[in-house]
């Protein structure tokens, strides 16, 4: 598997080989997550997979039941362990209508290169779980996907509707 990749800067036409599909820890808080897998595994697993889903920006859009379906275990599991990292510093949670933002701490760990920790929490990946939807998803699992328009019947002309210049649909 190649974690690297060319990026070309659409300024300058310069190629830059960056690093993608990591997540950067920064080793003063290594203990930090020691201490939350053995005070909380939950919360620490959590975390980790938040790491895993977040964007590079920080962020994951998520509800409690769908972290709870994801980890096998209750949406009261779920909510200690958020109560647990937030006391730990580790995430902020944000708000918007009852969906959660949880925004990972860039101190402890950031997914993309320092430059751009300064937009962290201004945008974020989303991730649904089936379940809570009120119908079913597209069967391309992508939200707003285009989909072709049925064809029209085409107008038909009939022998009678030549003589009266009139059309027929089917």
């Amino acid at each position: 598997m190649a974690h690297e990749k060319d990026v070309t800067d659409h300024e300058t036409g310069e190629v830059k080989r960056v690093n993608t599909g990591f997540v950067q820890l920064y080793e003063d808080h290594i203990p930090l997550l020691l201490e939350m897998l053995q005070e909380n595994r939950t919360a620490g697993n959590l975390f980790i997979w938040l790491l895993k889903h977040m964007d590079h920006r920080n962020a994951l859009v998520v509800s409690q039941l769908a972290l709870a379906q994801a980890f096998g275990v209750t949406d009261r599991s779920i909510r200690t362990a958020v109560a647990y990292l937030k006391e730990k510093k580790a995430v902020t949670i944000l708000k918007s209508g009852s969906a959660n933002i949880y925004a990972v701490n860039a101190q402890i760990a950031w997914k993309s290169d320092a430059n751009g920790k300064k937009y962290a929490l201004f945008d974020a990946a989303v991730y649904i779980s089936e379940s809570e939807q009120d119908r079913p998803l597209f069967s391309t699992q992508l939200v707003g996907h285009a989909q072709p328009k049925p064809a029209k019947a085409k107008p038909l002309r009939t022998k009678k509707a030549v003589d009266t210049d009139q059309t027929t649909t089917l």
